[in-house]
């Protein structure tokens, strides 16, 4: 619909664009011209008037004007510039840590100064490091900007002045942008005008903003992307129901010989779950189901009954894992169980040499192989299956949907594709499920397995880490093994496993009677696999590691688990982390370590932590504090991501969302593409997207 439109150009063709570019901005889902007016911003600056320093308060971004009082240039561990500035209400310091002897000498005292920067405390006096600034002619001071400055989402190399001079390019044609909603949405909520909409968010006026939003200026974005999202939801599974799977109508038997053979009953959750999966395996369209549970509800045991029923009716089954450790845990725990009714087991993994994995793949093709399991290695165009009916992914929000899919057409055979079971150990609120994964049905195990122990969970200050390691040493002298997980301090893999190794070491020093082993991402697969292996056969006592573990070995014996930094983590993967304990017969605790003083997110997640053990609770305290787009993952897996819109905040819209959704495919079908094309992209891993946060 933007065809024969300047707005639907390559971006090549805008003036200044060429091919390096082109390049960055593609990494930021920005082909087309049109896609500059969608690329909304983050945050604005407001340059528009100057604050007096007696006004300031730490972490603000604001514009001051002074006069310098004193320059000097102090060392103390490194060389620092420090500009003392006031204005009549107050003294504020400008720090710069790098510098020339030429700025220095500019700084001097009695010239006149405006700067942009953020304020912070330092002591009891306030400071900006590295402010931007001009020296300024006290008879003829530059104006004041007229708008809010918007700071975009960028890539490496890409400045912000270069963003917002394409935009400003691309709203020149922005009359040519077509009317895609249906006219009973904008008759009913009385939208304004999209042109009217874009000017306002990319040029806003400081009087406009509402606490850094754009109050209902921002809703018609909002409700539209929320309805390309769920036209795109809608078309996803219709797309699904229009294939053939095979229709499995055998009775399960292997089902029925595990359960006599289980030690265990499954839980009510767990076979109502089965009995769901069940209908849809029987049924001639491809089932995509997701299957959540909280960590240790028995999801395993659900895919065990999956693979079987396929398995019963002459297909094959790939589950997949997102890590070796994992897909090795499900490999040991499948073996032990299937292998006495003639179910044969095979583990494929990238860390394999070509002659181990020949003759497991030779199996695949030729059938011999029931179940192959294994990471991303199962869908190397060397893996090859006879029969594959029946593809079963753990940790699904670790995978992007084109992953998923390129597993999904391996296993193809004629007309028909294999049905398709995800599972994912991170409760999601049900809202934000069948929304987000609107193209899936939806299972949910809400019950756990009877004789799993309660975890007990405190938060201690750092200043209290002597009686945390005290007792560690009282866990040890009991038979109990213990997890001391060092987590994400920079955003640097090398410095997270330097941070780990120190700590073992410190360990290793207080604890001289305990074995000590390390784990981080660093490490070889095997060396990874050698030091867990250790841990669960008993040999350490106590296992130091980065958030590897997240997603780990089920050790039964392991009773505290300790988290450093914990106020750094989102809820979400503290809870799955805590999960890694409580899983044998005695009582279990968790020892969250923070670094005072706690901010207010920080502290109502770990208070999270120590109320409740409620995965489907955690989820939602999750939600309201991060978003939905690091609730789902979609960082890690490159999937769909809202740009403006919160399935949190604006979910009071679903429904008007999809009656819309209904009459543009009844009345409009022209607008469906050209809306799905308009707000859901997929974009690069280093893209930040969120503008407003719930």
């Amino acid at each position: 619909m933007l065809a024969n439109t300047v707005l639907h150009e390559p971006v090549s063709q805008l003036r200044g664009v060429g091919t390096a570019l082109s390049e960055k901005l593609g990494k930021l889902g920005i082909v087309r011209v049109a896609d500059l007016l969608f690329h909304l911003p983050l945050r604005y600056q407001d340059r528009t008037r100057i604050y007096s320093i007696a006004s300031l308060r730490p972490e603000q971004e604001v514009l001051v004007e002074g006069e310098i009082e004193a320059t000097e240039v102090i060392n103390r561990g490194r060389t620092m510039l420090l500009c003392h500035i006031h204005d009549g209400t107050g003294l504020l310091t400008l720090r710069f840590f790098h510098f020339s002897t030429a700025q220095k000498y500019s700084l001097a005292k009695g010239v006149r100064i405006r700067c942009f920067g953020e304020v912070r405390q330092a002591g009891f006096k306030l400071e900006m490091a590295h402010p931007e600034y001009q020296l300024l002619n006290t008879n003829d001071p530059p104006p004041l900007e007229n708008t809010l400055t918007p700071t975009y989402p960028s890539t490496e190399g890409l400045q912000q002045r270069t963003l917002r001079r394409l935009i400003t390019l691309a709203l020149e044609h922005a009359d040519e942008l077509p009317e895609l909603l249906p006219p009973s949405a904008l008759r009913q909520h009385q939208f304004p005008a999209l042109r009217e909409c874009l000017q306002l968010l990319h040029n806003p006026q400081g009087g406009k903003l509402d606490n850094g939003r754009l109050g209902g200026i921002s809703t018609r974005l909002i409700f539209e992307e929320l309805l390309a999202h769920q036209l795109g939801v809608q078309q996803a599974r219709l797309a699904i129901q229009q294939v053939q799977a095979p229709a499995m109508l055998e009775e399960n038997h292997f089902w029925q010989a595990l359960r006599h053979a289980l030690p265990f009953a499954p839980t009510a959750a767990q076979t109502r779950v089965i009995s769901e999966i069940t209908h849809d395996l029987q049924q001639p369209i491809p089932m995509n189901r997701l299957v959540q549970g909280d960590v240790g509800s028995g999801k395993t045991l659900v895919a065990v009954a999956a693979a079987l029923h396929a398995i019963a009716n002459g297909f094959q089954v790939a589950l997949m894992a997102p890590t070796e450790l994992l897909a090795e845990q499900h490999y040991q725990n499948l073996q032990r169980w299937l292998e006495p009714l003639g179910v044969e087991t095979v583990f494929i993994s990238g860390g394999q040499t070509a002659r181990q994995r020949r003759r497991k793949v030779e199996n695949l093709l030729l059938g011999i192989g029931h179940i192959a399991v294994g990471t991303h290695a199962l869908f190397q165009n060397s893996v090859e299956f006879l029969q594959l009916g029946l593809i079963i992914i753990d940790e699904q929000h670790r995978f992007g949907v084109h992953q998923r899919f390129a597993l999904r057409e391996k296993g193809k055979q004629g007309e028909h594709y294999p049905h398709q079971l995800v599972m994912t150990a991170t409760p999601i609120p049900r809202t934000l499920a069948m929304t987000a994964y609107g193209d899936m049905d939806y299972s949910v195990i809400d019950e756990l397995p009877p004789g799993r122990t309660p975890i007990t969970t405190v938060a201690l200050s750092n200043e209290r880490r002597d009686e945390v390691i005290e007792r560690i040493a009282a866990a040890s002298r009991e038979g109990r093994q213990v997890y001391w997980v060092c987590t994400l301090i920079e955003e640097s893999e090398v410095l997270q496993c330097e941070a780990a190794e120190k700590t073992a070491e410190l360990l290793r020093e207080r604890l001289p009677h305990i074995q000590v082993g390390l784990v981080h991402g660093r490490l070889h697969g095997s060396e990874k696999e050698r030091i867990m292996r250790e841990f669960k056969q008993g040999a350490l006592q106590l296992l130091v590691a980065t958030t590897v573990i997240e997603v780990g070995v089920d050790v039964p014996n392991a009773s505290l688990m300790v988290i450093e930094n914990a106020e750094r983590m989102g809820l979400a993967q503290l809870h799955q982390l805590r999960g890694r304990v409580g899983r044998g017969k005695v009582a279990s605790s968790c020892v969250l370590l923070y670094q005072a003083p706690l901010g207010k997110t920080a502290r109502k997640r770990l208070d999270a932590m120590r109320t409740t053990t409620d995965g489907f609770v955690i989820a939602d305290i999750d939600l309201e504090l991060r978003g939905s787009g690091e609730v789902l993952g979609t960082r890690q897996t490159g999937d769909v991501r809202l740009k403006i819109a919160s399935l949190v905040r604006d979910q009071h819209w679903l429904p008007a969302v999809q009656t819309a959704a209904r009459d543009i495919v009844a009345n409009y079908p022209e607008r469906l593409e050209a809306l799905t094309e308009r707000w859901l992209q997929r974009v690069g891993e280093d893209t930040a997207t969120r503008f407003f946060q719930s």
